[in-house]
């Protein structure tokens, strides 16, 4: 998950060849590895037995890495910032970054004007000024709050691409962009980011593929998924209104057992935590708070054990250095997943640390 591999996959799966054994050609996406093209051959007229081409430009000729920093602001809310970088021989520019699955509203952000209750153009107008004071966005760039329905309720995806003209904007190559960001009051968790870069609008000389070409569902598909994946620490774990540490690390435990399937975290270290975990957990529902930290304290000296350090000042390290840092793996965790469990774990223990013990 931590790379985008369906544009390969669907390639790989074989749609057909460009010739059968009469000479004919047949339906076809065919990957051009030298520039890293798609040439579609579809049929495009259900009425005739000519074959039409076009070529895809992906917008995943990029090699973005993303630094994710967060740290515990005013009044409870946690900011979060970021700051891409796309590599020395990257083929386009970075021109999009979004970010998904927030599932509370950041803070700053005022509801979007019911349409059906005719709102007035002020109601509008303070929805966007309030939108774009919720977002932390580098110069020349634009941020959104998009809202998309999620099991009755709503999820926030956040994205910021350039300002227009788009050609000459983003980050391109051997370049890095800092400023991206916003606040919550919810605890990170990790979540794939989705960047890409500069492609081209696919175009088709008719109709485009009749609704069953044989390639259609792999072309979707390859549209889809036009970009890269990179983790990123997100907003996701809820902090109970009235704070309850035993609900609170419930609520960690079970963002912690997603990395497994996202590669960041091995089953056997997760197996390990959740002993400490389901001590902890037991301990704060039964009024043992001491019980409660030391188990706490015990899940943070295992990580620390994975990646040294974690608590440094990281406004000071450089940029390049960031990058490394988080790219850094272990057997057992990824360093950012180390980070933000870190740093999930040290808040509870802030927030329970004026309990008392039987």
């Amino acid at each position: 998950m931590l790379k985008q591999n369906l544009l390969i996959t669907a390639v790989a799966f074989a749609l057909g060849v460009f010739s059968n054994a009469y000479g004919e050609q047949e339906e076809s996406i065919v990957l051009d590895p030298a520039s890293g093209n798609y040439t579609i051959t579809y049929q495009g007229d259900s009425d005739s037995t000519e074959l039409s081409q076009t070529v895809f430009v992906p917008s995943t000729k990029i090699e973005p890495s993303l630094r994710s920093i967060f740290r515990l602001g005013e009044k409870g809310a946690i900011a979060y910032r970021y700051t891409v970088s796309n590599g020395a021989t990257a083929k386009q520019a970075i021109v999009g970054v979004v970010l998904d699955e927030i599932v509370d509203p950041i803070v700053g952000e005022i509801p979007e004007p019911d349409v059906f209750k005719n709102p007035t153009q002020a109601q509008y107008d303070a929805y966007i000024v309030a939108e774009k004071a919720a977002l932390s966005t580098p110069v020349g760039w634009y941020g959104s709050i998009i809202r998309v329905p999620h099991h009755g309720g709503r999820l926030n995806r956040i994205a910021w691409r350039p300002k227009p003209p788009i050609t000459t904007g983003g980050i391109p190559a051997g370049r890095t962009l800092a400023g991206f960001g916003f606040s919550s009051l919810d605890l990170p968790g990790v979540w794939p980011s989705h960047m890409d870069g500069i492609g081209e609008a696919l175009s088709f000389s008719d109709e485009g593929p009749v609704s069953d070409s044989a390639v259609l569902v792999e072309l979707n598909r390859l549209r889809d998924n036009d970009f890269i994946t990179r983790p990123a620490a997100v907003p996701m774990v809820a902090v109970p209104t009235l704070f309850d540490a035993a609900v609170l690390l419930e609520r960690i435990q079970t963002q912690m057992h997603t990395w497994i399937g996202m590669k960041l975290l091995d089953a056997s270290f997760s197996a390990q935590l959740d002993r400490s975990f389901q001590s902890a957990i037991s301990a704060y529902r039964l009024n043992q708070p001491k019980v409660g930290k030391k188990q706490l304290e015990t899940m943070r000296e295992l990580i620390e054990k994975e990646h040294h350090d974690l608590g440094r000042d990281e406004e000071h390290e450089s940029e390049k250095s960031q990058e490394k840092n988080d790219d850094k793996k272990s057997a057992l965790i990824t360093r950012l997943a180390a980070r933000v469990l870190d740093f999930d774990l040290k808040y509870v223990l802030e927030r329970a640390s004026g309990d008392k013990d039987d």
